[in-house]
């Protein structure tokens, strides 16, 4: 009986420790357009690595100044285009998010 009432006193102890572990996650459900905002997010980062990296290419002495130029203005052409994709997403989302906001609030 002492060993029942033992086992049960721990049992009741380790159950909120143990109980988040054994609960389902919730993820909100993915948002039209996240999948594709989280794409250009990556591209972004990948954009602005390779523009850094070509940076220290040339004052390392590795690139031209007129390879350097060239290939920078490219970069930067391409981030510039990135960046408007980005916005569009982003303002098109938050406009989507701040009419459920306003119809969850009614």
């Amino acid at each position: 009986m002492e060993y029942l009432i033992a086992a049960l006193l721990v049992f009741l102890a380790l159950t909120p420790v143990i109980a988040p572990f054994l609960r389902a996650r919730e993820e909100p459900p993915p948002q039209p357009g996240h999948a594709e905002l989280q794409e250009l997010l990556g591209e972004k980062q990948t954009l602005y690595a390779a523009i850094k990296e070509v940076e220290f290419d040339y004052q390392a002495g590795k690139l031209a100044l007129e390879d350097y130029q060239q290939t920078r203005h490219s970069y930067e052409q391409r981030a510039v285009a990135l960046l408007e994709q980005i916005d569009r997403l982003s303002e098109g989302r938050g406009v989507k998010d701040a009419r459920s906001r306003k119809e969850q609030s009614r």
